[in-house]
C-alpha cells in the first residue's frame, strides 16, 4: 500500500487532537531563539528523555541543530501572548522585554511557565519536512498551575486540567 493521505485532510484531522503548548528555546553564538511547538512527548523516564518535532525551514531549527541544546518551556494558561510571540509574531529580537533565566545548558527558561525541561540533543531524525530531536533531560522543574491548550486551530483555556 503506497497511498498517502492528502495534506489538507491530515491537518484537519490533527487539529482534532487537543494538546498542551510549549515554547522551545535555544541559543547560538549568544543569541537566544524560541519557537512555539505542540509536538512534544516523553520518550523515557530512565534515562529521562523527550522528543520535539521542528520544521527544518524554521530559524529555530538551525539554532537547535548547531548548538545541540534546547529547553522545552510548558506554558501556563495565561501565557497565550508568549505562544503567539514565538509562533512567528516577532521574527527578530524575540527576547526583547523578556527577563529569562537559564539552567544547565544556557538555553532560555521563560518566566511563569508551569514546567521546563533543559536538554541536550541525543539524536536527530529526519521525517518529511521536520526533524525529530530526542533530548536527554539534564534538568527540569515544575510549578503549580493549569496549562495553555491548543485545539482545532485555537489556543484554549484548559483550566480544568490544572491542579
Amino acid at each position: 500500500m503506497s497511498a498517502t493521505a492528502r495534506a489538507d485532510a491530515f491537518r484537519s484531522a490533527m487539529r482534532r487532537f487537543p494538546t498542551g503548548v510549549t515554547v522551545v528555546t535555544s541559543v547560538r553564538d549568544g543569541e537566544p531563539r524560541g519557537i512555539t511547538l505542540t509536538a512534544f512527548a516523553s520518550v523515557s523516564a530512565d534515562p529521562p528523555m523527550l522528543l520535539i518535532c521542528v520544521n527544518r525551514e524554521a530559524r529555530s531549527y538551525l539554532y537547535i541543530a548547531s548548538s545541540r541544546i534546547f529547553c522545552v518551556n510548558v506554558l501556563a494558561a495565561d501565557q497565550q501572548e508568549l505562544a503567539e510571540r514565538f509562533a512567528g509574531k516577532i521574527r527578530e529580537h524575540q527576547f526583547d522585554d523578556i527577563a529569562f533565566t537559564t539552567d544547565v545548558t544556557g538555553a532560555p527558561v521563560l518566566p511563569g511557565t508551569i514546567a521546563h525541561f533543559d536538554c541536550e540533543v541525543a539524536e536527530e531524525h529526519h521525517a518529511g519536512t521536520h526533524s525529530i530531536f530526542i533530548g536527554r533531560v539534564l534538568s527540569c522543574d515544575a510549578s503549580p498551575g493549569a496549562p495553555l491548550g491548543y485545539f482545532n486551530g485555537r489556543f484554549r483555556d484548559v483550566g480544568a486540567w490544572g491542579e
